[in-house]
């Protein structure tokens, strides 16, 4: 059961229990007045509900859990291969608002979009899992064509190089290579953004819980997914092969692998509840995945050398030095909007190396399909007293500017990886509007702001994206996997095509498992 716990009035123990105060006591009674009062199983902003649980009378055997941390295109592959398997229940865990990882998509004053992290989609492959279900979110509506192929008028997007002129480099248009028509880039509508969602609702059939009934899903099979859910700890239910349990571990006794605390942020309330699972997915960026596995290491009594040999320790080891071994370069995002177009003869250009201006690639993210254009918004009017007027001067329309996303190179990301993001807006908007041979003067920026995207290009991903068995990483004695763009390789496609190898991975260990258990029960029962 899932406690709403005022902050001031909780405290935990080293073990991970929560300790009783008066806080804590009103919480519990509050709960049981919610449980009994409930009778379906709410989502926050989707139509989907499903009938309360039936009491277990042990008819039915409890179906296998997996916990899946992080809702990027490669923990929603893994949710999408989990979802059916009546033997599974899957719950998915993202710790910001809004699923998606580098897919993100942001909104300002009234007409304005971007898209800041991925521009686009692609898939050379179209057997490949991430292909169809960009064919299926075509079909859906979520999905649309934005250049090559037969997108209709398709955008202008190609390579192009600089060239030195008085005060800096500039674009030569001499050297522009318009794509392939054979290169199809895909768009969320009216955000990447959607697709994400497209994805956990309709691919993988998940629901959305409320905070107080994350886990007591009525369906066995139906996966489920919550935002602002933090996996504060996971804890190890196990040290050794033979499955002994420490006896200073709350879930001791216990027959699953990993114990967790999730943490929910929900109504201005934080929601803690114990969990265990008996898998563990690091859908998450290979920093986060070795940092997660180090914690992990310490919960079976080891701390950096593993020391037992071919044991547990070992094993979680080999996870946390293949993550902490992955180099990545960051990429700075410029979501800048502008009040009159800037009258470019082209929506998207890829910048051939070297970077000499420093940027690798821009886009107008208002030449996307679904997306605002300039002039036809409603304007900045629209947006509420939320935004901070002073920021694009008086005017009541510049919410019905251009959108364009800037992308650094690595080079000059990696260098200012520890810049303020004022700082990194300021000077990427300014090397941006020298490159397309604009000044301020001409053109006045209504909105300008950076995000950097740390580890943005995986080095030298684990895995080989070739051959799905080796997409991801997976201990099936220890129940702890990873997958992501640092396992497969570093386009978005790579890293659902990874989640979704090891979720079939995953839904096959377990069913063996389960089988394997039913095997030894009957053979006892004859006995």
């Amino acid at each position: 059961r899932t406690l709403r716990v005022p902050m001031a009035t909780l405290r935990v123990r080293p073990a991970g229990a929560l300790v009783s105060t008066r806080g804590y006591r009103v919480a519990h009674r509050r709960a049981d007045r919610r449980l009994a009062a409930r009778s379906d199983y709410s989502t926050n902003d989707r139509d989907v509900s499903v009938e309360k649980p039936p009491s277990d009378d042990g008819a039915k055997q409890t179906p296998l859990k997996v916990v899946i941390i992080g809702g990027g295109l490669a923990g929603l592959g893994c949710l999408a291969s989990l979802s059916g398997h009546k033997h599974i229940n899957a719950t998915l865990l993202e710790s910001t608002r809004v699923l998606g990882g580098r897919v993100r998509s942001k909104a300002a004053l009234g007409a304005l979009a971007w898209d800041q992290g991925a521009s686009y989609f692609t898939a050379k492959d179209p057997s490949t899992p991430f292909a169809e279900v960009l064919m299926k979110g075509r079909a859906d509506g979520v999905v649309e064509l934005w250049a090559g192929g037969d997108a209709s008028p398709g955008a202008r997007v190609g390579t192009m190089g600089t060239k030195e002129e008085a005060g800096g480099h500039v674009l030569d248009e001499s050297s522009w290579e318009p794509f392939a028509a054979s290169k199809e880039l895909y768009v969320g509508v009216p955000s990447m953004a959607e697709l994400l969602l497209f994805v956990a609702e309709k691919v993988a059939n998940a629901v959305r819980p409320e905070a107080s009934w994350l886990g007591d899903n009525a369906v066995p099979g139906t996966p489920e997914y919550l935002t602002n859910a933090f996996a504060d700890r996971i804890q190890a239910l196990r040290t050794q092969d033979t499955g002994a349990w420490p006896a200073n571990v709350p879930h001791s006794g216990s027959d699953r692998n990993w114990g967790l605390m999730i943490r929910c942020r929900e109504g201005g309330h934080m929601w803690y509840k114990p969990w265990e699972s008996d898998v563990v997915v690091l859908a998450t960026q290979a920093p986060a995945a070795a940092k997660l596995t180090a914690q992990i290491l310490k919960s079976v009594g080891a701390d950096g050398d593993g020391g037992d040999g071919d044991g547990i320790a070992s094993k979680i080891l080999a996870m946390a030095s293949a993550a902490d071994r992955i180099r990545g370069n960051h990429c700075w995002s410029l979501t800048v909007a502008f009040a009159e177009p800037l009258n470019l003869s082209y929506e998207g250009v890829m910048m051939k190396e070297p970077f000499d201006g420093g940027i690798a690639w821009f886009a107008n993210n208002s030449s996307k399909p679904g997306r605002p254009e300039p002039g036809k918004g409603k304007g900045a009017q629209t947006a509420g007293w939320a935004y901070r007027w002073a920021e694009v001067g008086t005017s009541l329309t510049v919410g019905q500017g251009e959108c364009w996303v800037v992308q650094a190179s690595p080079e000059w990301s990696n260098e200012r990886a520890e810049m303020s993001p004022d700082d990194a807006a300021k000077e990427l908007c300014d090397a941006f509007l020298k490159l397309v041979g604009r000044s301020e003067s001409e053109v006045k920026p209504v909105h300008v702001k950076a995000v950097i995207w740390k580890f943005a290009y995986p080095l030298n991903p684990a895995g080989d994206p070739s051959d799905d068995s080796k997409r991801y990483l997976f201990d099936p004695d220890l129940g702890l996997g990873a997958c992501g763009d640092w396992t497969s390789g570093p386009r978005a496609g790579d890293a659902y095509d990874s989640g979704v190898a090891l979720g079939r991975a995953v839904a096959e260990h377990l069913a063996s498992k389960l089988n394997q258990k039913e095997t030894s029960e009957n053979e006892g029962k004859a006995r």
